[in-house]
């Protein structure tokens, strides 16, 4: 046949799609003793397409053999390559897989993909004409010497619609090989790029936003607690953009040597900031100086074992790596477990927040140990957990900034509020009660000044104990401050005396109506309470200015009131009448 009618043939679908058949075939029957394997089928329609068992493996034990040497290898030395699984490497050893594509559509390009960031160098060598090229990525490369750079290496293959074309990849890894190798066409590619643009976009969006928003903290609400947590979750962007190879891409495309440390570097280095936030944030100096200063030590231990991993050389640098992590994070774990232990409330919400992180922790570090293959988790768990314990680490923070203020503003108002109900005291009381007075007689119209009596309380703390009779006076401030309004006021004036002040214009005939609900709302039941624990109020009202111009004469008035009732005496609403106080013509009301 002539050159020109075999050529005319090529460019025939059906000549190509006979030819790749009968390749196919005759490589099932020679393989057929041990076993029909995957055939590789560039299907643009179902990709990725994985390499599975097409190709052979063989492990170079002293890292030193050429491509001729491999070339030479007999088919007893080789094994079909793993659809899933790891390849076992120890340090020094080299991977080589041998495989073939069939004749396939060139219509597009077509690329060899090895979804990992982490290699340490790749190299594809392609049967030509006049020999073998090759061309290398991986970590020990510079991503802008790459063939094609980009988050993992991708190598161009040199696929014919006429003929098989031939390969042989070397891999470098510092322990184990567990990647996938896949086969995607240029429009797969390019669509799959957009794709993790966007997803990167929005994730490292995120986590650019949990900095900025802890350090803009730190200045606002002067908390260094805050600057520490910003530095953490500034290394933490750091370490997963070096994991899936976003740094090497466009931080440090030019640096081989960091680009190959910072995975190990940059996991480590973010463990200190992690150490001295958790013991800032459970406030672990404030309950041991020891614990503290063995926090600040293990802080510093982390640097030195980010140095050391970033010198030393693999397998050194992941044990060290690992060790340091494995370590550091027990001890946060530890140190916050023990502050919830002596009662810090804030440390179990932050274990809580922590749990993603700790829960996705064995995930990566089962793949370096070579007990789990490379997988979705492995390779993505710990980013997704970041993720979640990142934004909720600051919105703890913020809690944990409102109580610290709120605390701050107790202290401050010590000498205005009683201790147990959160209420304002006696003197404060008096000196509202006499800027409502002059408020309402300025204005013309009458406010409503309450005290209430609760006459059994000694009774019930020889029944019940003090424990309970605290509990139910705290519950009674609380019912009294749900009666009123915002601008009213409630104050405990003494062991089983409260006060309210309602703001007029109150009806001078609406005194009665008043104690009516308070004395409704105080003798409801008690919900987990011992049965039988119930409190007798008696409620006292005057309306101001017309019971009194000054707080004494008010308070006077009524707590004759209280007192004059006999003790037997089951009315429990009294209203002042608008007699002087001299004049014991108060009648009680029921």
């Amino acid at each position: 046949m002539s050159n020109g009618t075999q050529n005319h043939l090529r460019r025939w679908p059906m000549y190509s799609a006979l030819r790749a058949a009968m390749v196919v075939v005759l490589l099932l029957l020679a393989g057929g003793g041990a076993g029909a394997r995957t055939v590789l089928d560039l299907d643009a329609a179902r990709q990725p397409v994985a390499l599975a068992d097409w190709g052979d493996y063989w492990v170079d034990t002293t890292g030193s053999a050429t491509l001729q040497q491999v070339l030479r290898l007999g088919a007893d030395a080789q094994r079909p390559t793993l659809a899933r699984g790891i390849y076992p490497l120890k340090p020094g050893q080299v991977l080589w897989i041998r495989f073939s594509v069939p004749a396939a559509p060139d219509a597009e390009r077509w690329y060899l993909k090895l979804p990992n960031a982490g290699l340490d160098r790749v190299t594809l060598y392609t049967r030509q004409e006049r020999g073998w090229s090759q061309q290398s990525a991986g970590d020990r490369v510079a991503v802008a010497d790459w063939p094609l750079p980009h988050l993992y290496p991708i190598l161009p293959l040199a696929v014919s619609a006429a003929d098989a074309s031939y390969y042989a990849l070397r891999i470098e890894a510092s322990n184990s090989f567990s990647t996938p190798l896949q086969f995607v066409s240029e429009s797969h590619l390019s669509a799959e790029q957009q794709r993790i643009s966007l997803l990167h976009g929005i994730y490292f969006g995120l986590l650019a936003m949990v900095v900025i928003f802890g350090w803009v903290s730190a200045l606002v609400m002067r908390d260094i607690a805050y600057f520490w947590f910003g530095l953490f979750a500034l290394l933490v962007m750091a370490t997963v953009a070096s994991w899936v190879g976003v740094a090497g891409l466009h931080l440090w495309p030019n640096d081989p040597v960091w680009n190959d440390a910072a995975e190990y570097v940059l996991p480590v280095l973010s463990l200190a900031p992690l150490v001295v936030f958790v013991a800032l944030t459970v406030s672990l100096r404030a309950r041991s100086a020891w614990a503290f200063g063995l926090f600040c030590a293990l802080a510093v231990s982390a640097l030195a074992a980010a140095a050391a991993a970033g010198v030393l050389g693999s397998p050194r640098r992941l044990e060290v790596s690992l060790a340091a992590i494995g370590t550091l994070s027990l001890a946060s774990v530890a140190g916050m477990a023990w502050s919830w232990y002596h009662g810090d409330r804030f440390a179990r919400w932050l274990l809580l927040a922590f749990s993603p992180m700790v829960a996705a922790l064995p995930f990566p570090v089962a793949r370096s140990m070579e007990w789990l293959p490379l997988g979705f988790l492995t390779q993505h768990g710990m980013q997704l957990a970041l993720a979640v314990t990142l934004p909720a680490l600051f919105f703890l923070l913020i809690l944990r900034s409102q109580e610290r203020r709120d605390y701050r503003r107790r202290l401050t108002q010590l000498d205005q509020v009683d201790p147990l109900t959160g209420l304002v005291n006696d003197d404060v009381f008096a000196h509202r009660l006499r800027t409502l007075i002059e408020r309402s007689a300025r204005f013309d119209h009458q406010s409503a000044v309450v005290l209430v009596d609760f006459t059994n309380m000694h009774r019930l703390r020889e029944e019940f104990g003090r424990k309970a009779v605290l509990e139910v006076l705290l519950r009674l401030g609380g019912r009294l401050t749900s009666l009123v309004r915002d601008v009213d006021t409630v104050a405990r004036l003494g062991d089983a005396r409260f006060g309210i002040l309602i703001e007029g214009p109150v009806p001078t005939d609406r005194g009665a109506a008043l104690g009516s609900k308070v004395l409704a709302r105080l003798i409801m039941p008690f919900s987990r309470m011992p049965q039988g624990l119930a409190v007798r109020p008696k409620v006292a009202v005057a309306l101001v200015p017309a019971h009194g111009e000054t707080p004494d004469e008010v308070i006077e008035r009524l707590d004759g009131l209280l007192k004059g009732a006999p003790p037997d005496n089951r009315k429990t609403i009294f209203v002042v009448d608008s007699m002087p106080a001299a004049l014991p013509s108060s009648e009680p009301m029921t």
